[in-house]
């Protein structure tokens, strides 16, 4: 992608908003921490946008003058952080464990994120699975992703803390908000332990995919189809294409329950329609069920069996993911 303009200014550069008084009365500071940029006023949504102005003309004037600007959380008051990582890489801890230390009170949450990571390992600390839960918790008030994915984590595998499936699931989800693809895919193997609970299946099959799309191994051999290329220059089906999307359901739906689903209920497996998208390309996403789930066959024969049956009633230009 580009980086124009546009393109900083989509970038989510974080802020910090500090509360206090001038000489009118109550005034709000708003700081983007990358930058030595600053919006006051008294009225909070105010000082947001006059920080955002500012921080656009800074990016124009920077792009202008050829100059290179940080990704987020790579500007001026991250250099520190980013030493930190250095000593820690090195295996210096002592100078990791007290630059994230200072960082943390600046309300640097990756540094508070990282402080849990040191407690949980035992690296230039004693191990203390109590401080690595407080410093991750810490960190989840600004929504970190790494906290959260590892609270998820304790939660899920009683690491210093009573097992929860609940409050792991909470804080997976947090996590694969801000696109961890680590959460996503284990979020995916926790919601499909059980296939009947169709909403269930229906989001953890979106979890899957996303971690797959993120380039997770284990997500890709996972979801069957993912290694599949549309063809180009195919004959298409533009009776079907031109149909309204539920009349394509509807045919969708007719072939799976007259080809599909009698041959895999025969040997106790069944397969569900989780979504349909028709635009911008054809894209049908299906979930095994019962003896299914897991057969080596369901990702190779079957698959191959379900996708000549879709393409043959619609066109061999359609995407076939199957979980």
């Amino acid at each position: 992608m580009k980086k124009d303009l546009a393109y900083y200014a989509s970038l989510e550069y974080p802020y910090e908003c500090y509360s206090g008084e001038n000489e009118l009365g109550d005034a709000f500071l708003v700081e983007f921490l990358d930058f030595d940029i600053k919006g006051t006023s008294e009225d909070y949504d105010e000082a947001v946008e006059l920080a955002h102005k500012y921080l656009i003309k800074h990016i124009v004037n920077e792009l202008k003058n050829g100059r290179e600007l940080p990704n987020p959380r790579e500007g001026k008051n991250f250099m520190k952080h980013r030493e930190a990582l250095v000593a820690y890489k090195n295996k210096d801890f002592n100078t990791a464990l007290s630059i994230w230390k200072e960082e943390s009170k600046i309300k640097n949450d990756q540094a508070m994120a990282n402080l849990g990571l040191m407690y949980l390992k035992g690296e230039g600390v004693n191990k203390d699975f109590s401080k690595a839960k407080e410093w991750f918790e810490e960190a989840s008030k600004y929504d970190n992703d790494s906290a959260n994915f590892n609270l998820a984590l304790m939660y899920q595998t009683k690491i210093g803390v009573e097992e929860d499936l609940e409050k792991a699931k909470e804080y997976f989800r947090r996590a694969v908000a801000k696109n961890h693809t680590q959460a996503a895919f284990r979020l995916a193997l926790v919601l499909l332990q059980d296939r009947t609970k169709v909403d269930e299946v229906k989001e953890g099959f979106d979890c899957m995919l996303k971690a797959a799309q993120n380039g997770h191994t284990m997500a890709s051999i996972q979801l069957t189809g993912m290694d599949k290329e549309l063809p180009e220059g195919v004959e298409l089906n533009h009776n079907f294409r031109a149909k309204e999307k539920e009349e394509q359901l509807e045919i969708i739906n007719d072939a799976l329950d007259r080809f599909i689903r009698p041959i895999l209920v025969k040997d106790g497996g069944n397969i569900i329609l989780i979504d349909y998208l028709n635009d911008p390309e054809l894209e049908i996403r299906l979930a095994y069920q019962g003896a299914c789930v897991g057969c080596s066959i369901a990702s190779t024969g079957t698959y191959t069996m379900i996708a000549d049956t879709m393409q043959k009633i619609i066109d061999p230009r359609v995407r076939i993911f199957i979980l």
